[in-house]
């Protein structure tokens, strides 16, 4: 059991708690981590004035999507280092968005969660990647869920919020605020935008809302912003950056894919309250011990 340190209450299993998320829309120098490292410690400085207790940063956010180029990415996790320090210098907790790692098995695009102290107390490998890293990326095999001073914690990166089983997954684990850095552009839809140009926009929005509903967490969405060329084609970030929860669905939103950043107070007590009038945990637990495999009825 995590203490509590913000100002919180015991309700039954749930501590509810009341504290400042500040998400980051961060629009990237494409390759170029110096400046998007100066950058991202003024965002931590204005986030601290504003009373933020957490910070999340966007997908690829030090260096932009690396293309392939292997050379780019971090052998050495100076990245994460970096941000440690910033977030015991800043006495803040930090998900500085998701960073291309390499070891002698590969390549990782890897989500950390850093305490104010600068102890990392969780990290996460992409499990579902997106068309285009697939080429070069090694995906994960492992669900991170951990405590932390606000409760029960996942990490999940972009292409992840598409599949409910990887929240069921965390779900069993007693997640309660799952943190999504993101990299969602309007071409992702390939040949569907000669149906709806926004359809991008259409599909975050609503797996935001689902995923908050339908699992009776705090979803965290930080996404990209702005608009980059690689390699001769063009990323159109939706932005959409958001928290969204139970029955109020988002508690705040960015209506645009242009860099601005949220401070945003969250209170755990709308969990205990969805768990009250869905009882989907408690059905999941039922389901996980007591039911057999659903079967497909064939009917002559």
């Amino acid at each position: 059991m995590f203490h509590c340190l913000i100002g919180c209450i015991d309700l039954g299993e749930y501590i509810v708690m009341k504290f400042k998320v500040a998400v980051v829309q961060f629009e990237i120098t494409q390759f170029d981590s110096e400046a998007n490292l100066v950058k991202a410690e003024e965002y931590i400085q204005q986030a601290t004035a504003g009373g933020a207790d957490l910070i999340v940063f966007p997908e690829d956010f030090v260096l932009g999507p690396l293309n392939g180029r292997v050379n780019l990415a971090d052998f050495d996790r100076r990245y994460v280092k970096h941000f440690q320090k910033l977030a015991a210098q800043y006495a803040v907790d930090i998900v500085p968005g998701s960073i291309i790692e390499g070891d002698e098995d590969g390549l990782y695009n890897t989500a950390y969660y850093i305490d104010r102290h600068g102890e990392i107390l969780g990290r996460y490998r992409k499990v579902n990647l997106w068309l285009p890293e697939r080429s070069y990326i090694t995906p994960g095999k492992d669900i991170a869920v951990f405590e932390t001073r606000f409760g029960k914690v996942g990490l999940i990166i972009c292409w992840d919020l598409i599949f409910p089983e990887i929240f069921r997954a965390m779900l069993q684990e007693g997640v309660e605020m799952v943190i999504c850095p993101s990299y969602w552009c309007l071409e992702d839809a390939g040949e569907g935008q000669k149906y709806n140009k926004h359809s991008e926009v259409m599909l975050v929005n609503s797996l935001c809302t689902a995923r908050a509903f339908e699992h009776e967490i705090v979803l965290v969405y930080a996404n990209a912003a702005g608009s980059s060329y690689i390699d001769n084609f063009k990323n159109t970030l939706v932005g959409q950056s958001q928290i969204t929860v139970p029955f109020k669905g988002p508690l705040d939103i960015v209506m645009h894919n242009q860099e601005a950043m949220f401070i945003q107070e969250v209170d755990t007590g709308i969990l205990a309250v969805a768990e009250t009038s869905y009882e989907i945990r408690s059905d999941l637990r039922k389901t996980s011990a007591e039911t057999e495999p659903m079967q497909v009825e064939h009917v002559a």
